[in-house]
This record gives structure tokens, sequence and C-alpha cells, in this order.
């Protein structure tokens, strides 16, 4: 990528490219790399002259037809490439995306995503979530319910589900009285009977 790069400063007019860098031959520039190269120096440009969301599908079309993955760390495609974790890193992606980020994930039809379900997320990440279901809770309360997300991801690492559920169980409880800052076990009982119902409303499959 870097050579192509390099060609295209110097004059170069034409670029061989395949996806994925999958050819006859190694060393053949990835398409995808490239274009990630020539996006960070002139978004503009690369947008007016490339249908950049049609990038995903076509890695994943020829990722599908020679029976591989598209790697985790591919620019722009890798399941990796827009995900943020570290709890000051997802603030300052929440704050201002470019703090971490040259490309736009948007201008290629892709999102951006926040894990929040593990034991380094801080409590900015959760308020971004906790206002993405539209929950009213402060400052303190978020706190106190990412302590037990945390708590929680040290066991095992949670999904987005997982942390919802939280969320919508803690707000229950503060709302409805029963729960106050500062409770866990409270909390941990909470979680348990909501878990209990729903496992009992689960629908019942007769065998034959």
């Amino acid at each position: 990528i870097a050579n192509a790069y390099t060609a295209l400063e110097a004059g170069a007019t034409h670029i061989d490219t395949s996806v994925l860098g999958i050819g006859e031959r190694v060393g053949i520039t990835p398409l995808g790399g490239l274009i990630a190269c020539l996006y960070a120096a002139n978004p503009d440009y690369v947008k007016s002259k490339y249908n950049l969301p049609m990038l995903r599908e076509i890695e994943n079309l020829v990722a599908e037809a020679v029976e591989v993955n598209v790697p985790f760390m591919n620019p722009i495609t890798g399941y990796c490439a827009f995900t943020h974790k570290a709890g000051i890193h997802a603030k300052a992606i929440l704050n201002n995306p470019s703090t971490y980020e040259i490309l736009k994930p948007e201008d290629f039809g892709l999102t951006r995503y926040v894990s929040i379900g593990h034991r380094l997320t801080g409590w900015n990440a959760v308020k971004s979530r906790v206002e993405q279901l539209k929950l009213t809770l402060t400052d303190e309360q978020i706190k106190d319910a990412t302590a037990k997300i945390k708590e929680l991801a040290d066991v095992r690492t949670q999904s987005m589900e997982d942390v919802d559920t939280v969320l919508r169980v803690y707000h229950s409880g503060i709302v409805s009285g029963v729960l106050n800052v500062g409770e866990p076990e409270k909390l941990d009982q909470l979680l348990r009977k909501h878990r209990n119902s729903s496992a009992g409303s689960a629908p019942v499959v007769a065998s034959s």
C-alpha cells in the first residue's frame, strides 16, 4: 500500500490492485487499503469518484467466493475497524470521533461501535447508551450501574443485550423506588428476578 501511494505521489496514473490483495501472486496492492490512504489524503475527491459503500459488499463477495474471512484488522471493512473499547478512548470518540478516526464510517456505509460490556468500560460510554435507550438516570446513578456492568464483565464479557438488561432493570428499580444508589445486592436480586421471569415466559415447545 505504501509503495502504491508513493508511486501516485511521484506521478503514476495507474495502480494495479485486487480485492483483499488476493491474486495470482503476492504483493498486489489491496483495494481497500489503498482507498483508505487516498480517502485520508483527500476525502472529498475520493467520495466524488468512488461508490465507497460498495467496498464492503465487494470484499465480502470475494471473501465468500474464495472461502476466507475478511481479516478483522482489515482497513475499513475489518470487524475491528470502527470498534472502540477502553474507557478514555471511548469517551474521546463519543465527544469527537476525529480524535481516533481519520475515516468517517458513514461515508463507507458503516457504523461506529463502542463496546461497553467489558471491565474497562467507562461511565461516559454507558451514559451514551442510556441516552440511546431514552432512560433517565443521573450521572451518579449511571456510575453506579457502570460498576455493576464492570463487575459482571469480570466474569464474562457482556453483550449489548446484557448491558441493556442491566440498565433497564436498574432504571426500573430507581423509578419504582425499590433501588437506591449503592445497593449492589439489591440490584443483583432485581436482575435474578428479571432473568427468572424471562425464563418463565419462554414458549414451551412440545415434542412429538
